[in-house]
């Protein structure tokens, strides 16, 4: 239905005004599950009136115990943005349900996406590299061109860069921001692009685009991530998101003493006074903090190294008060040795003196 959906004049006609092509691919998709659930088609549903409307919307939202907040309302923006071109606006009247802040994801605690990465395959280790030096969307990562990011690494190593900065527009926000590839993404994104190079990528647009860099769609990418976390042992305390690297890749870079708006230029987060010479000079104080950040926070591999320092650290810190526990044990003994041979001196003259 979803095709046919598409080709009715009065979804043409509505999506034609939209921006943003991930817009015009997902607002189809959740109107097409709204009416599903009532059974209507678009023509019965701007017969309704107003009061209607908005009845069979509540209804919608009521009636999705499973769906979480964020989920229903995005199917109700659609819905609404469909009336609202109508000129049949619904009015909420605060009735919609709140959006809420994700508290039940997996947090990437200190080693985790290391350990993910250590037991990955040169894709995963690619994917995974590349991820955690954007810090991007999944929708902005899936998207990324291959072409795109071979010519960047063919020429930064031409250039002899280890690090590479380079602009892009966030679709949702239409946000300029600096995306940078660190000199693990450099490593593996170039075996992952030579390995790859005959691979056939799977043709699959719309509402779940295929990556041309991994041949996963977003769903894909996340089922990866599960499995790496499950292979590396790591004890999850929700679900496995890739939207979490994002926070992840943030937390790293105010650690490393990222301001605010430095940290949103990297990201593809609105800031204000976006004129050319308040960002020429956020990309250069960028250019100068990110190499930092990256050794002390955001490199994987160093992470192995100081994990692995610290597990060595501790052991030999045992194993120090393990032999002091045994030279004392030791000491104990010879004095248990001594008494036990003053013992028997006493022994032999108290016999002495009784044969005597």
């Amino acid at each position: 239905m979803e095709t046919k959906l598409i080709e009715n004049p009065l979804i043409r006609d509505w999506l034609a005004e939209k921006r943003s092509k991930s817009t015009r691919d997902t607002y189809p998709y959740k109107l097409r599950i709204f009416l599903d659930y009532f059974g209507i088609t678009p023509e019965e549903l701007l017969k309704l009136t107003q009061k209607q409307t908005r009845t069979l919307a509540l209804r919608f939202q009521n009636e999705q115990p499973d769906m979480p907040n964020n989920t229903v309302l995005s199917h109700l923006t659609a819905v609404g943005s469909f009336l609202d071109f109508y000129d049949k606006p619904i009015k909420w009247k605060r009735a919609r349900v709140k959006p809420r802040p994700d508290v039940s994801s997996h947090v990437y605690s200190n080693g985790d996406l290391s350990r993910m990465f250590q037991v990955g395959d040169v894709r995963d280790k690619a994917m995974l590299a590349l991820a955690t030096s954007l810090g991007w969307e999944i929708s902005g990562f899936v998207k990324l061109k291959r072409k795109t990011l071979q010519d960047l690494i063919d020429r930064a190593k031409e250039n002899g860069e280890q690090f590479i900065y380079f602009k892009n527009i966030r679709q949702k926000t239409g946000v300029l921001r600096l995306g940078v590839l660190n000199p693990l993404a450099v490593e593996w994104l170039d075996k992952w692009l030579k390995t790859s190079r005959t691979h056939k990528i799977r043709k699959r647009e719309k509402v779940n685009p295929v990556s041309g860099i991994f041949n996963l769609t977003d769903r894909g990418i996340q089922n990866r991530l599960k499995i790496l976390a499950r292979r590396a042992g790591i004890k999850t305390t929700g679900r496995v998101r890739f939207h979490n690297i994002r926070k992840w890749v943030m937390s790293g870079l105010s650690r490393s003493g990222f301001n605010e708006w430095q940290t949103k230029f990297v990201l593809g987060k609105s800031i204000p006074l976006a004129d050319s010479t308040y960002l020429q000079t956020l990309e250069l104080e960028v250019r100068e903090r990110y190499p930092s950040a990256y050794e002390n926070y955001l490199n994987l591999s160093t992470t192995i190294s100081k994990d692995l320092k610290k597990k060595t650290e501790s052991l030999e810190e045992e194993n120090e008060e393990l032999k002091k526990r045994v030279k004392q044990l030791e000491s104990k003994k010879d004095e248990i040795d001594e008494i036990k041979k003053q013992v028997t001196n006493l022994t032999k003259q108290l016999e002495s003196l009784m044969n005597g």
